[in-house]
């Protein structure tokens, strides 16, 4: 028999996941993660990128900072009220009151980026995600204006073949993890299949997102 799962029973069934994979992971398991980062970030010719500063049961981005930044301007969120802001990613970090690395503060940016880089927790068949619950990207993207390429990233692949998330809960293009890789069935134009060529997307798995 099946069990149906609903989003609070599977978050904390994914939380826990996460934590056992963060401790017996290598780095070298974790760099397949990266390598898929940044052939998508090439793809797409991306200028402006926003990432994220990892907790302990996330992938480090902040590692390829010195590859990526050589194309393109990367920024990281700051939190702001229930919301988030876009800031240019800056070394050292400091630990807010919410108990999180985050970059110093900094003016708002105000332009589009191309793609958003976003961790998740689980990831659900419309391929919406399932995140720590309080809101904030969801509140971010709602206010955005427009719409990335935006990117789940999680170090175990913790996709769901159900639908468990709610209306306003972020989807993705993209969802990649170091096992296994999603992708929306449509979520490029011409331009990006042209130059898709040398990136196998036959080795992904293509959800609805309907």
């Amino acid at each position: 028999m099946m069990i149906k799962f609903d989003k609070e029973k599977y978050r904390k069934i994914a939380k826990t996941a996460l934590k056992k994979e963060s401790k017996r992971l290598a780095s070298c398991y974790k760099n397949r993660l990266n390598f898929d980062i940044l052939k998508l970030i090439k793809l797409y010719k991306v200028k402006n990128l926003l990432i994220f500063i990892p907790m302990a049961t996330e992938p480090n981005l902040i590692k390829l900072r010195r590859k990526i930044s050589k194309n393109c301007t990367i920024f990281v969120p700051f939190m702001v009220d229930k919301s988030l802001k876009m800031v240019k990613l800056r070394l050292p970090f400091f630990v807010s009151k919410f108990g999180i690395r985050e970059a110093m503060d900094s003016n708002a940016y105000k332009k589009d980026i191309d793609m958003a880089i976003v961790p998740v927790i689980a990831m659900d068949t419309k391929m919406a995600r399932v995140g720590h619950g309080a809101g904030f990207y969801d509140r971010f993207f709602a206010n955005l204006g427009y719409r990335p390429v935006v990117v789940f990233v999680s170090i175990k692949d913790m996709y769901i073949d159900d639908k468990i998330c709610d209306k306003h809960d972020i989807c993705a293009d993209f969802y990649i993890t170091p096992t296994k890789k999603y992708i929306k069935k449509v979520c490029y134009d011409r331009d990006v299949v042209n130059r898709a060529r040398r990136f196998d997307f036959r080795s992904w798995r293509r959800v609805a997102n309907i």
